[in-house]
């Protein structure tokens, strides 16, 4: 995908059928519940980091952030396409999780070991 060499962001693409089941999409599993093509809108189950949440009514293009304990910054979530009984769509998350953004800005501010010579 194009906007994943671009930037600092990880994009997991999907399509998922109406079912009880949840389908893993990156670090989050979903299971798309109801589907108003009308509206173009739909109900979301979401299970996020064990705990299991509930997302109604939500638009086409319509972001959904996610919190995630081991991420810096939340996952988006967003469908772009919704057909009768369907959701297809995209979440994207930065590449670096909490632990690696802590360990590169630990040794970035480290002070040099020995100091500058002068010329």
């Amino acid at each position: 995908m194009a906007l994943q060499k671009r930037g600092e962001s990880n994009y997991y693409e999907y399509q998922i059928d109406k079912s009880k089941q949840f389908q893993r999409v990156g670090p989050v599993r979903l299971s798309l519940r109801n589907v108003n093509f009308k509206r173009k809108s739909y109900d979301l189950a979401m299970m996020v980091d064990d705990n299991q949440l509930q997302k109604k009514g939500v638009n086409l293009y319509e972001p959904v952030w996610i919190n995630l304990t081991d991420r810096p910054q939340p996952v988006q979530l967003v469908v772009n396409e919704i057909s009768k009984n369907q959701i297809k769509g995209y979440l994207s998350e930065s590449k670096y999780k909490k632990s690696e953004l802590n360990h590169t800005a630990s040794s970035a501010a480290k002070p040099p070991s020995t100091p500058p010579q002068p010329y």
